[in-house]
């Protein structure tokens, strides 16, 4: 059996697959993560792991932990220039996010030609992926509930608790849950903008917990893709030889 983990900064999500079936699949609060006396995957006979993680060090720790003490051979993730079929364009390579990363590998073996990979969580990511796998760059914005919280701490007045979307709001809170969601189009129409030639042909690869706060708003036709991050992990496992 193969672990993959997707170590965020709000959830870690798991499964452990096994010739091609889901054994198992979980999520648990990041920030809980140190107080588990034991790894939510104990159950199941795990050789290998792939693993994606900004949760930061205090939470590798734990995790690498977890994976030594069941002698887990792991495999993290660290971005670079070229691997995965992912021409890596960032500045700094090694400087992209994991989970991004892993998006992007999971988005290029869909095949789609030029598209914006989005997810849509904690923060908003939009990154621009090649026809031929170069990842062109891309943009980090707050997700909705950090737009929401700045608005709430930095103002008198402005709570945005109870709001929905409306096209032309008529109350604080739907008024602030709108704007949310336009300035995340926008963002993402952004990023669809840059590619030569236009964004109209141009589609989206929609991904995160709160993805469907864009579905129906962005003019690009989109692919929807549940936990897109163990997805590429997944790939990279198969690319290892693992039997997922």
């Amino acid at each position: 059996m193969i672990l993959l983990v997707d170590a965020g900064n709000s959830l870690t999500k798991w499964r452990v697959l096994e010739r091609g079936r889901v054994r198992g699949e979980g999520h648990l609060s990041s920030a809980g993560l140190p107080e588990c006396a034991s790894p939510p995957w104990g159950g199941f006979a795990v050789r290998d792991a792939v693993i994606a993680s900004v949760a930061g060090p205090v939470l590798d720790a734990v995790l690498r932990g977890w994976l030594d003490s069941d002698r887990i051979s792991a495999r993290w993730l660290v971005p670079d220039f070229s691997s995965y079929g992912i021409i890596n364009r960032y500045e700094a390579p090694e400087r992209l996010g994991a989970d991004r990363y892993a998006a992007l590998i999971a988005a290029r073996r869909m095949d789609l030609g030029d598209c914006v990979v989005v997810c849509v969580g904690t923060a908003l990511t939009a990154d621009a992926l090649s026809a031929s796998g170069e990842f062109l760059g891309g943009c980090i914005a707050p997700g909705p509930d950090w737009m929401r919280r700045a608005l709430h701490l930095g103002t008198a007045g402005v709570r945005g608790d109870g709001g929905v979307f409306t096209a032309l709001p008529r109350d604080t809170g739907s008024a602030v849950a709108t704007g949310a969601a336009y300035a995340m189009v926008g963002v993402v129409e952004g990023v669809r903008a840059a590619f030569p030639g236009g964004a109209d042909r141009v589609p989206v690869v929609l991904s995160g917990g709160a993805r469907s706060l864009l579905v129906g708003l962005l003019r690009a036709p989109c692919r929807e893709v549940d936990n897109i991050v163990l997805e590429g992990l997944r790939w990279i496992a198969k690319d290892l030889g693992c039997d997922v």
